[in-house]
């Protein structure tokens, strides 16, 4: 087992996790610790409860923004898909009479 230190408001809070998972589990903890500090430096000490309210929020909203991309994006994706089958359907049925007349 790995463990992972995160440290919030000069309190250390530690993660244990498998091997493979410390580094993903590492970035996260530094992004959220990030967050944080940002948080922090836009409106003080407003209490270690708030701050990690307001932070899981603006992640959720990140999250939420990411998943409407990919949707716009697969959305996009099956239209071209779509399209492309119809024109390859097309094409087929148009080399069809041809080939029944050789």
């Amino acid at each position: 087992m790995a463990e992972v230190p995160f440290t919030f408001n000069q309190r250390t809070y530690r993660f244990q996790c498998e091997e493979h998972d410390a580094q993903r589990l590492t970035d996260i903890v530094d992004y959220f610790s990030t967050k944080l500090d940002s948080l922090v430096r836009e409106h003080g000490a407003v209490g270690d409860e708030r701050l990690i309210l307001m932070a899981a929020l603006m992640i959720t909203d990140e999250l939420f923004d990411a998943r409407a991309d990919v949707d716009e994006l697969l959305e996009g994706s099956t239209a071209e898909l779509r399209s492309v089958a119809i024109r390859s359907l097309e094409a087929d049925d148009e080399a069809e009479p041809k080939k029944r007349r050789a």
